[in-house]
């Protein structure tokens, strides 16, 4: 009898330890599968991260290669040699200054102090024009203001000024070799005569910007025209 009992004592000893075996095996199967997986989760997600990463890396240094060749064609196209345009013309006015800068080119031609008045604002015209049609084929000039001194009793002033901007350089290619002062300036899109020139018009010359002594193909008041023809103004010390 009591060999009986250590006998069944043993045996539900043994299942019990089978049964315990068996709880391990099953608890940690999940718990390795889950961790499996999120393994598997967050390896995906770095490869993910990596691969997005490496493409925006991609995206960005074709952009800045697309932006250096973009800066690279802009940068080769050099200002314009207003001197070398006007270089071997007959009838044209000294060049007192040239400057350009962001896009804009402004030239200041002088007076020689021996033309008549005809014969002074034909020179603008044709100097103006040539530098208008050379301006009009550089991409980079986005305006041009072009002004011609006369020397006064009491100092300087702009006799004739005038502005271009992109729509209006677009058609200069339209003027003849040496055009007319009043189709230089009427196809300006701003213009301004002085004050001396205007009162030494005929009624007729007045007639043709229809008594407008400022205008232009631009209707909206341009301050920074209006001022640069403004400090043009130079007054005898």
């Amino acid at each position: 009898m009591h060999k009986r009992q250590i006998t069944m004592i043993i045996g539900i000893m043994a299942v019990a330890a089978i049964i315990a075996i068996f709880a391990i095996v099953f608890n940690s199967t999940p718990h390795e599968e889950a961790a499996t997986a999120a393994t598997s989760s967050h390896s995906s997600k770095a490869v993910n991260k990596k691969q997005q990463s490496n493409s925006q890396g991609k995206a960005v240094s074709k952009t800045s290669t697309t932006i250096d060749k973009s800066s690279s064609s802009t940068g080769a196209e050099e200002n314009l040699d207003v001197k070398n345009i006007l270089k071997g013309q007959n009838n044209v006015p000294a060049i007192v200054s040239v400057n350009q800068n962001n896009g804009e080119l402004t030239v200041i031609f002088a007076d020689d102090g021996t033309q008549s008045l005809d014969d002074f604002m034909k020179a603008y015209a044709k100097a103006t024009g040539l530098v208008l049609k050379a301006a009009g084929q550089q991409s980079k000039i986005s305006s041009v203001m072009i002004a011609r001194q006369v020397k006064l009793e009491d100092g300087l002033e702009y006799a004739v000024a005038g502005k271009w901007q992109k729509d209006q350089l677009a058609t200069v290619n339209k003027l003849a070799a040496e055009p007319a002062i009043k189709d230089v300036l009427l196809s300006a899109s701003h213009y301004s005569i002085g004050g001396a020139v205007w009162d030494a018009f005929s009624q007729q010359q007045k007639n043709d910007y229809q008594n407008h002594q400022q205008g232009g193909q631009v209707e909206a008041t341009d301050d920074g025209f209006n001022k640069w023809v403004q400090a043009g103004i130079e007054k005898n010390k």
